[in-house]
């Protein structure tokens, strides 16, 4: 290129009249432009319905109209085109690209500012991503679905505060994930609708004098409609914090399984093995086998909550300022993207994990986990009420603890021994009754058969309705990709029919 041709796309002897500082271009242009790096096929499809808009409406005479859309298909496929910083941002660098083999680029900026481009391109990266990350959690939702039916009997102690506390199984364990990354692909596509809607054609920010036809670059966008405000079009900041949030959210919730299995594989727990091919080995340590893939998800996690937290801050300035966007073209689809990688790598985990059912059954061996089961069963079957039975198997429990003995070592005498403390007769024979029941694993699990409870025949229940909900989603998101390829397709074929078409 000519240095007059760099001059002219930078405006340089018009409004300007020097040339962009070499500190400049190796920092805030290089950056803006690495930011922009994956808008390029998308902003050349706008370039082309802009132009096929304006040919339409006798603004682009057609034969210039015919040289620019020949030149635009030209670039989409061009090997030649690479981007450099002191050409500036990536619409600049298209239009060296262009000026360079057409006169007729003096037709492409007509009523129309490089960000209404640059943020157009943005829109369709963010939905093409969202509808990545949803295929990604509906993978992770599939294979946790998968396994908790294997698991769907298999006893281990439930936690909180890290300590036991109920019985349950490792297939309902696995289900109190799968429905939150559910929750999480309902806000994926939520913002996917909001992201559906077109930016282009409002000129600067407030529409111009030349009629665009809004609508019509919608149609020939695959959008479903255009942004409703001409001015919010260009300057909207909140769908990019969402799309971090959104990505926060979802990896959060990934990280919390895999801090939980991290738990789970160590020594100290055994309940499960993961795969060699998701782990690594210590370079000091010869019997370590490190869970890195899990330990990845928890720095993805991190590294998206500061993410998130620089894309917020970059939208608290006035309205209509640029540095909204310098990072965010680049910072949101990534964010989204990094969530999908850790959806896909998390679902891989859990398809080669092993469950030890030998280690987590020695777990529930003291049967701690079994003392709210008694307590209700208490009241359940002798009519006490809960506040005394609840202290009186407290009290029971702290007895076998200052002897050194456990719940599993309980007999229907110490049971009767505690109740008496709190008023309450029971026969040794109905206590024996009560507590072996309560004492029963298996019985335990069997017992919760209310919506959403561990019984098996309810985890089946759970994950049928997961079945169809992943298999719903993504065939909804199978639809809105068809409709926008089936638009581009159709955006392209109208350019190739103008160009070949009679005067």
């Amino acid at each position: 290129m000519t240095d007059d041709a760099r001059l002219a796309v930078l405006e340089i002897g018009e409004r300007l009249s020097q040339s962009p500082s070499d500190r400049l271009v190796a920092s805030a242009f290089a950056q803006e432009l690495v930011a922009q790096k994956e808008l390029a096929e998308a902003i050349g499809w706008i370039d082309v319905a802009h132009t096929l808009c304006l040919a339409g409406n006798g603004v682009v005479p057609r034969a210039a109209a015919r040289d620019l859309l020949a030149t635009l298909l030209e670039l989409q496929s061009a090997k030649d085109f690479e981007p450099k910083p002191e050409l500036g941002d990536l619409y600049t660098n298209r239009e060296a690209w262009l000026a360079s083999r057409t006169a007729a680029v003096g037709w492409l900026g007509v009523a129309r500012a490089r960000r209404e481009a640059l943020t157009t391109a943005y829109h369709l990266k963010l939905c093409d991503a969202l509808c990545d990350l949803c295929d990604a959690l509906t993978t992770a939702v599939d294979a946790l679905r998968a396994l908790s039916l294997c698991h769907k009997g298999s006893l281990m102690p439930d936690y909180t505060y890290l300590q036991s506390a109920q019985p349950t199984t490792f297939g309902h364990y696995l289900q109190g994930f799968a429905w939150p990354m559910l929750r999480d692909i309902e806000r994926v596509l939520g913002l996917h609708a909001r992201a559906d809607q077109c930016p282009a054609g409002i000129g600067s920010s407030n529409g111009s004098t030349i009629r665009h036809d809004r609508l019509s670059l919608a149609k020939r966008l695959g959008f479903c409609a255009p942004v409703r405000h001409a001015r919010d079009a260009m300057w909207m900041h909140d769908l990019s914090i969402e799309a971090c949030a959104i990505a926060v959210a979802a990896t959060i919730n990934l990280d919390r399984l895999a801090e939980d299995l991290m738990i789970f594989a160590s020594a100290e727990f055994g309940f499960i093995r993961l795969a060699d091919s998701h782990s690594r080995a210590s370079k000091i340590m010869p019997q370590k086998r490190n869970p890195f893939a899990l330990a990845y998800v928890r720095a993805t996690a991190n590294h998206l909550i500061g993410v998130q937290a620089g894309v917020t801050a970059a939208g608290r300035t006035p309205s209509g300022q640029m540095d909204n966007r310098l990072f965010v073209y680049g910072a949101g689809p990534d964010a989204l993207l990094a969530a999908g990688q850790a959806a896909r790598l998390v679902a891989e985990c859990v398809d080669g994990l092993e469950f030890n059912k030998a280690r987590a059954l020695m777990a529930l061996a003291d049967r701690s986990v079994c003392a709210g089961d008694l307590a209700e069963r208490l009241t359940a079957e002798a009519g006490i009420d809960y506040r005394r039975a609840h202290g009186a198997v407290g009290r029971l429990v702290a007895e076998l603890e200052a002897q050194q003995r456990f719940l599993a070592d309980a007999t229907a005498g110490d049971l009767v021994a505690a109740l008496k403390i709190t008023g309450v007769e029971l026969s040794i024979a109905k206590s024996a009754d009560i507590l072996t029941s309560a004492l029963d694993l298996n019985g335990c699990i069997a017992a919760r058969t209310d919506i959403g409870c561990a019984a098996p025949d309810e985890v089946v229940a759970m994950a049928d309705q997961l079945a169809a909900a992943a298999r719903e989603r993504r065939e909804q998101v199978t639809k809105l990709r068809m409709r926008r390829k089936g638009a581009i397709d159709a955006l392209l074929a109208e350019a190739r029919a103008f160009i070949g078409g009679a005067a």
